[in-house]
């Protein structure tokens, strides 16, 4: 009996050690978390992530550019995703801004910031300037992801003769919400 006794001893201290070595390789673990989000549409097409919403930066605009009667332009798309066109052919935007500028009823006006005297108008996919809550150019669908760009356009509000519009620096913010109707 003593030595079966001498075994199992070295036998549990066999066990014992190689427990502890592989408990050592695994304490090195990392765990995170996958988060899953969407909406699921009755529509021919889904807007992709990066559409709602879509960000315009103009960046630095020097304020004697919209004085002279110039423009800082930035051309931008609304992507669609995963389109059926057997649902629908095409599809029409209008844009509606948050706020339209006193001044000026074609530019959207800036709603928070110290800079004044300008705002922010659009072009739809055809380059025609879009009339506010108006439905725009009819874009063609295909099957799969489509594009509708839209340029826009940083400008002083227009002058009533016989003044001349001021325009002032400082940040701004603006928003144009879109409606997309699918036909």
């Amino acid at each position: 009996m003593g030595i079966s006794m001498k075994l199992n001893k070295i036998a549990i201290a066999v066990a014992f050690t190689a427990a502890v070595g592989s408990a050592s390789v695994l304490a090195d673990v990392s765990s995170g978390q996958i988060e899953f989000q969407g909406e699921l549409v009755n529509t021919a097409c889904g807007l992709a992530p990066s559409s709602s919403p879509v960000t315009v930066d103009f960046g630095q605009v020097p304020v004697s550019l919209l004085q002279n009667g110039g423009q800082a332009t930035e051309t931008k798309n609304i992507e669609l995703q995963y389109c059926d066109s057997t649902v629908a052919g095409s599809a029409i935007v209008s844009y509606t801004p948050t706020s339209i500028n006193p001044n000026d009823a074609s530019l959207a006006a800036f709603t928070s910031g110290s800079a004044s005297g300008a705002g922010i108008g659009l072009k739809d996919s055809a380059s025609q300037d879009v009339t506010w809550g108006a439905q725009t150019t009819p874009v063609t669908l295909v099957d799969g992801t489509n594009m509708i760009p839209f340029v826009a356009f940083l400008k002083a509000e227009a002058a009533v003769a016989p003044a001349t519009t001021t325009v002032t620096a400082g940040s701004f913010q603006s928003t144009i919400n879109f409606t997309i109707e699918y036909q």
